[in-house]
Order: C-alpha cells, then structure tokens, then sequence
C-alpha cells in the first residue's frame, strides 16, 4: 500500500489560506502564482486560494459602484485588509503607510508586516504623461491628482511636491480605484501613484512616455511595497504561514 497521499488528500489535509491580493493580478503578485502553478504550496503543506479586487465583493471600493459608503444600500467597503482583520482572508497586500494606518487608528486590530515582495525600495512613483508639460512635482500645484483615498497618501504627495520647491497645493479626485490608470492615461487626471514596474511597464509597451517621479527621491522615506500583512492574533497559531506563502 503505498504511503504517498493524492493530490486531493494532500489538499485536504493542508492548512488553507486565503490571500487578499492589493490589485487585479499583475506582476507584482507573479510569485503567487507562480508557486501556486508549480505545487510548491501543495509541497509546504498549503492550500492557497488567491482573491482579486476583481471580484464582485470588492463593489464600490476597488470597482466602480455607489461611491457613497454611507448611503441607503450603499455596498460595504472592502480592502485586502479588511478582510484580513475580519477573518475573511489570512494574508493581505498593503502598502507600508497602510500598515501603520493599520497601527495607529483606534478600534482596528493591529495588522503585522510579515514580508515584502519586491526587492528594489524604489518602484512607487508619482507619474504624469510626459506630453502634459508637468516635469517636476512642484508643477503638480493646483493640478489634478488621481487619489487611491488612502490615509496618509494626501500628505506624502504634498511632501514631494514641497521638496521639490512647490506648495503642495494640488486638487485630489478619488475615482474607483481600479479605474485610477485610465483616468491619467484618458486626460482626466494629471498625475497619479503607480508602481513602475507594473503600469511603468504597461506604458511602454502601449508607446505611452511618461515622466515618473520615484517617493524616496522627494524627501521621504519610504519602505518597501507592497508588503504582506496579517492579522496579529492569528500569526502566532501559524507560524510557518509566512515563510511558506510569500
């Protein structure tokens, strides 16, 4: 009788775990997918299962639908996180600031880091076409920024732009978030955050120039992203969980 389990009883017995991706898959969630493709998880003893924005439960968040989050029937508002902190998910992406949102607002529980996905610190960059004429952050007062609405990224804006010898007097639209690329590439916005190695890349294989301006470049020290977070209360039941997922 042979002592090797089947695929299915493997799955069976392994620890499920739910990670809450940041974005529609794109390249910075490649590892996920690829460990996923190749057994890997199945081989830490792992049953992972991969949510996307995409999906219809992030409604009126990351997709477009009632934008008013307090009004009749309005559709809750869903983030990788959120998810994270009411059990629905184990591991969320986020962005460093995010985290320390996480750590720093009243009556939430406080989210842990547990990895960073991407080696090179500077791939965040505030973009605009390079057809606008905007060359430098401080051209962006009183221009249009397309906003993710997240807690401290107001504030990381007017920083840049302010090292860069401008006010930091700009105007921040918060469109549905999955919609937030096209609204630059469309002319709606004039600038927004993108990460290089994602829409950078997109951009020039679709011809369209840009002028990116990295975050640690502009007078603020940003860490990596985006990062893998958990819940606390959870981690120390798991502990091999976020050596085996990243």
């Amino acid at each position: 009788r042979s002592s090797e389990r089947t695929p299915t009883l493997a799955r069976a017995m392994s620890t499920k775990i739910t990670v809450a991706l940041d974005w529609t898959p794109n390249g910075n969630h490649l590892g996920f997918f690829v460990a996923k493709d190749k057994g890997l998880y199945d081989a830490a003893g792992l049953d992972v299962k991969i949510v996307s924005p995409a999906d219809a439960e992030y409604d009126g968040s990351y997709n477009p639908g009632d934008r008013d989050a307090d009004a009749p029937g309005a559709p809750k508002y869903v983030t990788p996180c959120s998810k994270v902190a009411e059990g629905s998910a184990h591991f969320a992406m986020n962005s460093p600031e995010g985290v320390v949102g996480w750590n720093t607002a009243p009556g939430r529980p406080q989210l842990k880091a547990v990895a960073a996905l991407l080696r090179d610190r500077n791939t965040s960059a505030i973009v605009t076409l390079k057809s606008s004429g905007i060359n430098s952050m401080k051209d962006l007062d009183g221009k249009r920024y397309a906003s993710y609405a997240a807690r401290f990224e107001g504030r990381i804006i007017q920083r840049m732009i302010q090292h860069a010898g401008g006010v930091g007097d700009y105007v921040e639209d918060t469109p549905p978030m999955l919609g937030i690329w096209n609204t630059l590439l469309e002319g709606e916005a004039d600038a927004t955050w993108v990460f290089t190695q994602w829409e950078g890349v997109e951009a020039k294989l679709k011809g369209v120039e840009l002028n990116a301006f990295p975050v640690c470049d502009f007078g603020v020290p940003y860490a990596y992203a985006p990062c893998l977070c958990a819940h606390p209360e959870w981690l120390p039941a798991h502990p091999a969980a976020p050596e085996g997922v990243p």
